[in-house]
Formats: C-alpha cells, sequence, structure tokens
C-alpha cells in the first residue's frame, strides 16, 4: 500500500507572490518547476466512491505524463496520512486492466474491476498551475507545492467553478514529523490555515454535491485501544470544526457556525486541563500554551456570540411587545453595528499568521500522541485514565448537598433585595464551574456511571441547569447594560428599558438557583 502523507493550507491569493520570494524556499530549495495539471475525478452516477471517501483520478500534465491515482481517506487520529496508489496510464479513462491493478486496494468493496469499469464517468475536476519546490529539511525530502486554479463541478465547459489557492507539504523521504517543523518556518511569516478539505471535496462543492458543513463537535472521548490514538482523534476533530469554521466564517458569518466553534474551543480547553495532570511538565506545559490560545480565539468568538445572544433576546422581547417600532429598530441596529465590528475583529484574527500556528501547532501534537511521543506518568489504557481524571473530590463538582443551597438561598434572600445587590460576578463564576465541570464529565461519559455511581446523572443535570438558568439570566443582564448604553434609544425609554431587563434577569438568577437546590433534593 502506498501512502500519502501531506499537509494542505488555504492561503489567499494575494500571497502568492510572498510564498515564491519567502526566504526559506529562496535559500534552501533549488529554482521551483511549474506544471499545468489537469484532473478528471470518476465515479459512478451514485457516487459510491465520494461516499466511500475515496477520489479515483486520471491526472494530465503538460509534460505528456498521465497518472492514474486512488486516494482512501485517512484514519480519525491521523487525517493527514492517506492511502495512495498510482501508476501510469494509457487512457483518459480507467479500463478494466487498470482497475484490476486496484483489486487490493478499498476500491475493491465499491465494486469489480468490470462492473466498475462499465459504469465510471469523469464527475469532477480541477486545473491548477502548480509551482513546485524539493526542500532537504532535517534529513527528510519536502516537496512544496502553491497551486493556483479552479475546482470543477462537472465535465463540461460550462461546469460550476471554485477558485484553488493552496499550498502543500508532501513527505517524499524521511521524517514526516520534518514536514510540520518546515511548515512552522514558513508560518512565521505567512498565514497558512491548515485545511482538512481536499481537491476533491472543493470539486464536489462547485457542483453543489457536498456544501461545506462543520464537523461533528468532539465531546466524548473515544474508546480506543491506546490512549494516545484517542487523544490524537479528538484534538483532529476539534482541529477540523474550529478549521471549518473560520472558513465558513469567512464567507457567511453566521450565528449558529460562531456558537458551535465557541463550544468546541470551551470543551477542547477543558479537556487540556484535564490532562496537565496525568503527565510530565512538558505535557503541562504544552495543555497550558494551547488552553491560553484557545482561550484567545475563544474570547474573539464570544464577543460575537454575546452580541448574538442579545440579538436573539430582543427580538423576542420585541414580538411579544411590538409596541415600539422606532425604538425597537433603533436597538436592533445598534446591535448589529456591534456585530459587524466584532466579526471584522474575529475574521483578521482567523485569517491571520497566529491563528494559523495555533492550528499547525495542535495538528502536531496531535500526530506525537497518535505516533506515541507523548508520555504520561503511567501507561493507562483509555478507561483506566478516564477512571483517573474521575477522581474529583466533591466540592470540586457542584454540591449535591441541598443544605447547601438552601443556605446560599438564604443568603440571597437577605442580601440581594435588589438587581443592585445581587452577586452578578459571583454567579458568572458559578456557571463557569458548573459548565466546566459538565464538560468534564462528557468528555469521560462511557465511564462516568462505572466511576461515580448515581451520583454522576445527578451532577450532570444540576450542571447543565446551573449552565442554561445562570447562563439565561447573564445574558439578559448584558443586554439590559448594552441596552442603557445605547446611543439610538432616547435616554428615558432607555432607562426604562434597562430596569425592566435587569429585573428580569434577577428573578431568573433566582429561579436557576431554587432550581439548583431542588435538583440536588432528589438527588439525596
Amino acid at each position: 500500500m502506498g501512502q500519502e502523507r501531506e499537509l494542505k493550507f488555504r492561503i489567499e491569493p494575494a500571497l502568492h507572490a510572498a510564498v515564491l520570494s519567502h526566504p526559506v524556499l529562496a535559500t534552501l530549495a533549488p529554482p521551483p518547476r511549474t506544471q499545468l495539471l489537469q484532473s478528471w475525478y470518476f465515479d459512478t452516477a451514485d457516487h459510491r466512491l465520494r461516499q466511500a471517501r475515496m477520489a479515483l483520478r486520471v491526472r494530465d500534465a503538460d509534460d505528456g505524463r498521465r497518472l492514474l491515482c486512488l486516494k482512501s481517506s485517512g484514519s480519525p487520529e491521523r487525517p493527514q496520512a492517506r492511502g495512495e496508489w498510482e501508476f501510469p496510464v494509457a487512457g483518459n479513462a480507467p479500463t478494466d486492466a487498470d482497475l484490476a491493478r486496484l483489486g487490493d486496494t478499498p476500491l475493491a468493496a465499491v465494486g469489480g474491476a468490470g462492473e466498475l469499469a462499465g459504469s465510471l464517468a469523469p464527475t469532477l475536476g480541477t486545473r491548477v498551475r502548480r509551482t513546485v519546490w524539493t526542500v532537504e529539511w532535517e534529513g527528510a525530502r519536502l516537496e512544496v507545492c502553491l497551486d493556483a486554479g479552479d475546482a470543477l463541478g462537472g465535465a463540461s465547459d460550462d461546469a460550476p467553478r471554485l477558485p484553488i489557492s493552496e499550498l502543500e507539504i508532501e513527505l517524499r523521504d524521511g521524517d514526516w514529523m520534518a514536514a510540520f517543523d518546515l511548515a512552522w518556518a514558513l508560518a512565521q511569516d505567512l498565514p497558512l490555515q491548515l485545511s482538512p478539505g481536499s481537491k476533491a471535496e472543493l470539486a464536489a462543492r462547485a457542483a453543489g454535491l457536498a456544501p461545506l458543513r462543520l464537523p461533528a463537535l468532539a465531546r466524548e472521548l473515544p474508546q480506543h485501544a491506546t490512549v494516545g490514538n484517542a487523544i490524537a482523534t479528538v484534538l483532529q476533530q476539534s482541529l477540523a470544526v474550529v478549521a471549518v469554521g473560520a472558513e465558513l466564517l469567512a464567507v457567511d458569518p453566521q450565528a449558529e457556525t460562531v456558537h458551535q466553534m465557541r463550544l468546541q474551543l470551551r470543551r477542547l480547553r477543558v479537556l487540556l486541563r484535564l490532562l496537565e495532570s496525568v503527565g510530565p511538565k512538558s505535557l503541562a506545559r504544552t495543555c497550558r500554551w494551547l488552553r491560553a490560545e484557545w482561550r484567545w480565539a475563544g474570547q474573539l468568538l464570544g464577543a460575537v456570540r454575546d452580541v448574538d445572544v442579545c440579538r436573539e433576546f430582543a427580538q423576542s422581547l420585541r414580538e411579544a411587545a411590538p409596541d415600539a417600532p422606532q425604538s425597537a429598530a433603533a436597538l436592533a441596529q445598534s446591535l448589529e453595528n456591534k456585530r459587524t465590528a466584532r466579526v471584522q475583529a474575529l475574521n483578521a484574527y482567523l485569517g491571520g499568521a497566529r491563528f494559523g500556528r495555533l492550528l499547525l501547532a495542535q495538528a502536531r501534537w496531535a500526530e506525537d500522541w497518535a505516533g506515541g511521543g507523548v508520555r504520561l506518568h503511567a501507561a493507562p489504557s483509555v478507561a483506566d485514565l478516564a477512571r483517573r481524571l474521575l477522581r474529583f473530590h466533591d466540592d470540586e463538582l457542584p454540591s449535591l448537598r441541598a443544605k447547601h443551597w438552601d443556605m446560599l438561598l438564604a443568603a440571597w434572600d437577605a442580601n440581594a433585595r435588589t438587581p443592585s445587590d445581587a452577586p452578578w460576578a459571583e454567579l458568572h463564576r458559578l456557571r463557569l464551574r458548573a459548565k466546566q465541570r459538565r464538560y468534564a464529565l462528557e468528555w469521560l461519559r462511557p465511564w462516568v456511571d462505572d466511576a461515580l455511581g448515581a451520583r454522576a446523572a445527578a451532577w450532570l443535570r444540576l450542571s447543565d441547569g446551573l449552565q442554561t438558568d445562570l447562563g439565561q439570566a447573564l445574558d439578559t443582564l448584558r443586554l439590559a447594560r448594552w441596552t442603557g448604553d445605547s446611543g439610538p434609544l432616547p435616554t428615558a425609554e432607555a432607562a426604562a428599558l434597562r430596569e425592566r431587563w435587569t429585573a428580569l434577569a434577577f428573578s431568573q438568577a433566582r429561579s436557576g438557583l431554587d432550581r439548583a437546590r431542588r435538583t440536588a433534593k432528589s438527588a439525596a
């Protein structure tokens, strides 16, 4: 079996000149060669190969060579390593004999050579101008390719198309980690955005067959045979969510994309915090660095998400009381202006070199985990690791003692008689702790019941309730404060809305604490 190991990056076309003149490539590699490449991807009418996550390609180069190539997808823990089988062919379409040479590949599961040869047709294509450098780096031989062209959503002249602008680093010989090190050197100057998608997938998007969508969130540690593969899988999965999300936001900054990306980063940071305690100091340092970098990304996402939540809430209130349309429109415009400014700041970061280096660093760390390069204090199974991480003290999780919540509510009623007296900062910290504990339990969900018994379900209910109820109260309070600061609203009306919504937030917070008390009592 052949294997392709390749890092693929999105790069803006305006930066191609910077790549061509980059000192690493200009001084450490021979002059590049340029190729014009035309590729056609073959599939059945019902897209059996694409659905099996394979691509069968015939590529013509401007030097007269014609190559048939089959590519299969990588594993969840190592998506950059894909199966690849390639050889010269004479015709412009795969023949029975060509496909017979692929009989020992995953293609055999799709159909026999004779049956496939009669049903395959070119469905997608690419045309690119490729600039290629061969770089000797840390004892490895790497090929750096700058591609510019089009992904074609069909075989006809008028097929829909999307632009291709990519930088690839492919291992030709030597240590695979050298590709990451070369990429890191280039990424000091260039905003390289690691991309989990292939050219075939981009062509399918052009055809309308596979719109770009956010992958499923990583939220539970998989039950792999090894700890390294389990951690690598969730690191790669969360990386794909954020990388694809950044690509989506650059085109259409939908509120749900912002929300899901932020959720993924919060869950990831909780997992990194858990992992700090199970390895040497080097592991803890890596976890802390990644947590800090992702916190910065999460803050920018959170700034947009805060506005989105307020817009949703303000809309529901306007629909419930449509008696002041002009003021409602002024508030909506104020929030829209705030969102536009925050989205611009977010996209500037997501398109920059700092974000690109962060994606690359996590991809390399995931490769370290998958390859056994990360050492724990012990070498447990995934189940052993989960049980170790679940050895919490009761006070590290929201208390299940009803008396605790009775005392807290008594203190609230005695000291927080008005919204201005409410301990809003402490409520925010309480919600944050509940959210972190909930995510920790969910990461380790397959082992929670065994380790914590009946308390596990109660902790999850209590954490979820606190996160939801206090979150609603704090979002309402934020809208109240923004309303008071909103210039377009008349002063008296803004003050009235602020007072009304602050009182609502106060009531929501009190109800949330009371629900926590009831949950604790039911668990007793």
